[in-house]
């Protein structure tokens, strides 16, 4: 069976992503880093993918940074 091309791509990027987004010799903080791909209208379950922690890690974040920004408004 050959590998599907487009799941070979996708799994690619998720990778670049992933080295991009932890950053060189400044780590970015979690929360900075889960806005990031969240804004980038990534899915809790491919950032919990890129940035190795559990989907429902990333849901917990994801929601305490929309109660943050409720409070702004």
């Amino acid at each position: 069976m050959t590998p599907d091309p487009m799941e070979s791509t996708n799994r690619l990027l998720k990778v670049i992503i992933a080295v991009l987004i932890r950053g060189g010799e400044q780590q970015t903080p979690l929360k900075q880093q889960i806005e990031t791909l969240n804004n980038l209208g990534l899915r809790p379950t491919e950032i919990a993918e890129i940035l190795g922690k559990t989907r429902t890690h990333i849901n917990k974040e994801l929601s305490g940074l929309r109660k943050h920004a409720k409070g702004k408004r």
